[in-house]
């Protein structure tokens, strides 16, 4: 059974896809913090950098946003202080604004709208001819050459009279936001796009799924008039939820939201994931863990547990919201055989993202090599702050080596002189530890030659610390 639970808070909106009580996506959305990407901007041309094959534009958001020469439409001008109309394609991030793109598009609920060029295209799980055939002259008669469009999968199965009020909707905002864009002075927001308890009823709540649960009678009254609206959702599939226990705990999401922030994560198998982030990539480990299998040679054995990783793997990526490149180090298995239908499993499983997700192949040294349109925040970005001890590195310094730089500042005062008065060290409670143990207490004495007070400081971390003469 497949639902959707959409919960509402003050501060932010969850909505969890469970597929038989298993958390299959999740999607956050913060107050004040709304996802930019989809917004479409009237930017100007700040300057253009050549070596970057791009150019920088000012949006109106505080950083300049960057714009690839490859995401430009011919014709334009592309020269500093001229404006442009461009969508946001991949939100920024701590080091980098955001990536936009000329190439604007505007979603539905049976197709995608798109600025700027002729092209009609037809999903390809499409796959009746007479229906794509059916399909396309009724966006071209809809369309008329202004827009082009790309027709979703949602629209195989919607009426007729539906499939044109969606198409004409989206010709309706395509014209809208083309007129803003020409009298509105630039930086300048021209369009958003709804909320996501909007986008839970407009792309989630598709025919495989049975419910809806809103936790907010506000929302789920909005949700249910959009509906009466749309005339092809029933209203029996949204729910208020109004029990006494919390819809999250209910449900049993919030340990399986919890378990989305471990490094590891265990397989059916018995064998593992470990999951790594870094600034370039994430990287993905497989381990055989526990499992052995009596009797099961290796090459079977491993191919059965990469194949739990990788239905796990496209899983844990829908999740997390990682983008970006990813490097998947699977158990080696011998047989290219093996190995190919370890690609098409993977690549079965990433087709239901609904996030682009492209599966490259296996390189020489056997890692498969996979990438994930970069659209959101990571998921532990919007619960988590990088530590102000280790900066993310998920290190601290060693109390031996803290007290090792204490040793090394009094060596080179020493070095500028013979110590005139008695001294006070003040460092943190481990360290303390560390200077007051044998071999280095003598080190201190033989190295000040005078009395020193080493006092505990609770609040100093490792790599604080002060001397002071008494």
């Amino acid at each position: 059974m497949k639902q959707l639970l959409l919960h509402v808070r003050p501060d932010q909106t969850v909505l969890a896809c469970l597929d038989d009580d298993i958390l299959s996506d999740l999607f956050v959305e913060r107050a004040g913090e709304e996802d930019i990407v989809g917004r479409v901007y009237k930017g100007v041309i700040k300057n253009v950098v050549p070596s970057l094959n791009g150019m920088f534009l000012d949006i109106g958001i505080g950083r300049n946003a960057f714009l690839r020469t490859r995401d430009t439409l011919p014709g334009a001008a592309h020269t500093e202080g001229s404006t442009l109309l461009v969508q946001v394609e991949k939100d920024s991030t701590e080091t980098k604004g955001p990536l936009v793109t000329e190439k604007i598009s505007f979603a539905g609920r049976y197709a995608v709208a798109l600025y700027g060029s002729s092209y009609i295209g037809i999903s390809k799980k499409i796959t009746d001819e007479k229906k794509r055939s059916f399909l396309r002259n009724q966006a071209k008669a809809i369309c008329g050459g202004a827009m082009g469009l790309i027709v979703r999968t949602a629209a195989e199965t919607a009426e007729e009279e539906d499939f044109k009020k969606d198409l004409t909707s989206l010709t309706r905002i395509m014209e809208v936001v083309m007129k803003r864009g020409a009298i509105e002075k630039g930086p300048a927001l021209l369009y958003r796009d709804g909320d996501l308890a909007v986008k839970s009823l407009r792309d989630y709540l598709t025919g495989g799924v049975e419910r809806i649960l809103v936790d907010d009678r506000d929302v789920w009254q909005r949700l249910i008039t959009m509906a009466e609206e749309e005339k092809d959702i029933s209203k029996d599939r949204i729910l208020f939820y109004d029990e006494r226990e919390s819809l999250f705990k209910s449900f049993k999401v919030d340990g399986q939201i919890e378990a989305l922030f471990d490094r590891t994560v265990p397989l059916p198998t018995g064998g593992s994931l470990v999951i790594d982030y870094t600034e370039a990539l994430t990287v993905i480990d497989v381990n055989s863990g526990s499992f052995r299998g009596k009797g099961i040679p290796h090459d079977q054995l491993a191919f059965l547990i990469n194949k739990d990783a990788a239905r796990e793997i496209a899983r844990q990526i829908r999740l997390r919201g990682i983008g970006g490149i990813i490097m998947i180090d699977f158990i080696d298995m011998e047989k290219k055989e093996e190995k190919e239908k370890l690609l098409r499993i993977l690549r079965q499983e990433v087709r239901d993202d609904h996030v682009k997700t492209v599966v490259c192949g296996m390189t020489s040294l056997g890692l498969v090599e996979m990438t994930r349109k970069r659209t959101t925040k990571r998921l532990w970005q919007y619960y988590y702050d990088t530590c102000p001890l280790c900066k993310g590195t998920g290190r601290i310094l060693s109390a031996r080596a803290a007290a090792d730089r204490i040793l090394e500042d009094l060596e080179n005062r020493r070095r500028k002189g013979p110590f005139q008065r008695d001294l006070e060290i003040r460092c943190s409670t481990d360290v303390k530890k560390v200077l007051e143990s044998a071999p280095f207490r003598d080190v201190l004495h033989q190295t000040v030659l005078r009395d020193i007070r080493i006092t505990e400081e609770a609040h100093f971390s490792r790599e604080t610390y002060t001397i002071l003469s008494l």
